[in-house]
């Protein structure tokens, strides 16, 4: 008989126990496909309408952080996925073990043994993979034609690259692990084969080892509940590292969207800012505006053809708003601007690196703004990376900007073309985290702004005011007259509040995808616990039979039960605390706002709650169940 026989003959023979380890490898797979085309096909955009028109739409150091953040947790829910399936495999071959010795007593040699049984897991794990890859990208088009009927533009694309990742690591990891596990059968004595994770030369009276006695001596049904684990070791280890990696995963999403939030909100509060009036034409204001919103809206996009910043019904003198603050109480800061869009150049430079020249730079073209500000009354706190320098021909540039259009900005130069005719070259003194024109703007020196355009330097055509919270109603009126008496009936002011929560909601959008994947894994925890009580129930409820046979009440019964769960609970969460810190201060701790202390052991509390919690629950309908068995459910011999 050929291996390939045998094993289809064993999988069907044993259907009712090898068709269960398939659904659990399908839905494992459609779990973890379905998260990959979820994350692949909409990156960060879950509720980006459609009809995309801003070419520049999240493009800037938010977008980067959270991208490296979802890429860092489809990594981790590739890793959870093969330790599944390898467990599956692994306790699958365990459980033939008792064939596995019947076949060595009847002569079968041990290499036979591990073809027919290996090419059989690799069976059940190739019929499951595909069943889960088609199952995962149905329901991943159902899903996407429910989003898109509420006008929730989603894209469906097949990804190759996780899935062929996901694909030979579970190969892999089936071959070394699962296959070590069958090696290790084939060696063992015949009568060592008869027994499964439980040793057969288990001696329980025994001294515990490695577990300290402060522990074991407060109580027998602790006792009990450690050498329960000890015994079943080789499937504590296999939850263990599945329930811990879940954990890591949560703790790690958890973390992460409140620091990411917390950071995100932070960075457009020092480039927006709130209590912000800007006064200028009705055309300046509006399209102003609408270049903040652009960073939250894909719809909306505002370019040199909209508007002309420097035509000369726009710009007034700065003398026509001098005393403004003093006219107005409840002004805090009064900022003048220039705005005007310019066409820009990125300027290479050749540097030594490690004693060989590199040039950085491909002249990449852009038509964006640029603004001219006074650096000592600029209203924006803005997060920055490198200084605030403003000579003649240094400019400091958005974010959006210096991640796309630049290789390494900070020893680049921005050529600014046609400005009064002429071109001028800017050194980058620094780059911001923008929320205006999705950081596609440059800053530059108000003065040298107004020369180069062959302005006065009196001329602008924006006036930003930063005003005392709550102070708004109370000055509005005062404020449309002194506008109408000092500029005209053409110009008027913008309170930019709206523009300001809207953006902060498309923050809290953000998080939306990572805590609906919370909310996947937990459960999938909650499930991971639950196996882990039911699992060996024959062997346990034989044990408890025993006990309750000697007088053994089910409270006790119960308590142990629930503290063999909280071995797997406790240092799995210590576990996903630590590795989860080091991961996230990896991958996005490097200039985000990190959370007080307490923040990670708060996370830490609240899964150790939620799961003991569950836990607890589970043992209700498990105890159900032993409560029903009998003697006879039992095989004697």
């Amino acid at each position: 008989m050929s291996s390939l026989d045998f094993a289809l003959k064993d999988f069907y023979r044993k259907k009712n126990q090898t068709i269960p380890y398939l659904i659990v490898i399908a839905l494992v797979f459609a779990i973890t496909e379905f998260l990959i085309y979820f994350t692949s096909s909409l990156g960060l955009n879950l509720f980006i309408q459609s009809d995309f028109s801003n070419e520049y739409y999240f493009s800037g150091s938010i977008s980067k952080v959270y991208k490296q953040f979802i890429t860092l947790i489809q990594i981790l829910l590739m890793i959870l996925a093969v330790f599944i399936v390898v467990a599956i495999s692994t306790t699958h071959i365990l459980n033939k073990k008792k064939d596995i010795g019947i076949m060595k007593a009847l002569g079968t040699l041990p290499r036979k043994l591990y073809n027919f049984y290996l090419l059989e897991v690799y069976i059940i794990f190739f019929i499951g993979f595909f069943l889960g890859v088609i199952l995962g990208l149905l329901s991943f088009t159902i899903f996407s034609l429910i989003m898109n009927s509420f006008y929730f533009s989603i894209e469906i694309q097949i990804d190759i690259l996780y899935t062929l990742i996901l694909f030979f690591s579970c190969i892999f990891g089936i071959f070394i692990v699962s296959g070590y596990a069958l090696r290790k059968i084939g060696k063992e004595k015949i009568i060592k084969t008869f027994s499964k994770d439980i040793p057969y030369d288990y001696d329980a009276s025994k001294k515990i080892k490695f577990i300290p006695k402060w522990l074991s001596s407060l109580g027998i049904n602790i006792k009990l509940s450690i050498i329960n684990t000890l015994r079943r070791k080789g499937e504590f280890k296999r939850y263990f590292i599945i329930f811990s990696l879940i954990c890591l995963i949560i703790f790690t999403l958890g973390l992460g969207t409140i620091v990411l939030r917390t950071s995100s909100e932070e960075w457009i509060r020092k480039s927006q800012g709130d209590n912000i009036i800007i006064i200028g034409h009705q055309d300046v204001i509006q399209n102003y505006s609408l270049m903040y919103e652009m960073f939250s809206n894909p719809r909306i996009f505002v370019n040199n053809s909209d508007i002309n910043f420097t035509d000369k019904k726009y710009l007034f003198d700065i003398n026509n708003v001098r005393n403004i603050k003093e006219s107005i109480n409840d002004i805090e800061k009064v900022d003048e601007r220039l705005i005007a869009f310019c066409d820009t150049e990125e300027m290479s430079k050749t540097v030594i690196v490690d004693g060989e020249y590199v040039t950085y730079g491909k002249h990449r073209t852009e038509n964006i703004p640029i603004i001219g500000v006074n650096l000592s009354k600029i209203i924006q706190n803005f997060e920055i990376e490198g200084n605030y320098s403003f000579l003649d021909y240094e400019i400091f540039i958005g974010d959006g900007l210096a991640y796309n259009n630049f290789e390494k900005p900070l020893i680049q130069s921005l050529k600014i073309k046609d400005i009064g005719n002429e071109s001028h070259i800017f050194e980058i003194t620094g780059v911001i985290i923008d929320s205006f024109y999705n950081g596609y703007a440059g800053y530059i020196s108000l003065e040298s702004f107004q020369n180069k355009l062959l302005f006065s330097n009196q001329t602008i055509n924006i006036v930003l005011l930063k005003l005392r919270s709550g102070s708004y109603k109370n000055i509005k009126t005062d404020l449309e007259n002194y506008i109408e008496s000092n500029l005209g009936s053409d110009f008027a002011h913008m309170k930019m509040d709206g523009v300001f929560k809207k953006n902060l909601n498309f923050i809290f959008n953000l998080s939306l995808y990572p805590m609906f994947l919370m909310i996947i894994m937990t459960i999938l925890g909650i499930l991971s616990l639950y196996n882990y009580q039911k699992s060996g129930i024959m062997e346990k409820a034989r044990d408890f039979l025993i006990m309750r046979a000697l007088g053994t009440r089910n409270k006790a019964l119960k308590r142990i039960l629930f503290l063999e769960s909280t071995f797997v609970i406790i240092p799995s969460l210590l576990i996903s605390l630590s590795i989860g810190m080091i991961l996230n201060s990896i991958v996005i701790f490097g200039r985000v706002y990190l959370p007080p202390l307490y923040i990670p052991f708060a996370v830490f509390a609240i899964l150790l709650i939620a799961f003991t919690f569950f836990n607890f629950l589970s043992l209700f309908p498990i105890m159900r169940k032993i409560n029903k068995f009998t003697i006879k459910d039992f095989d004697i011999y």
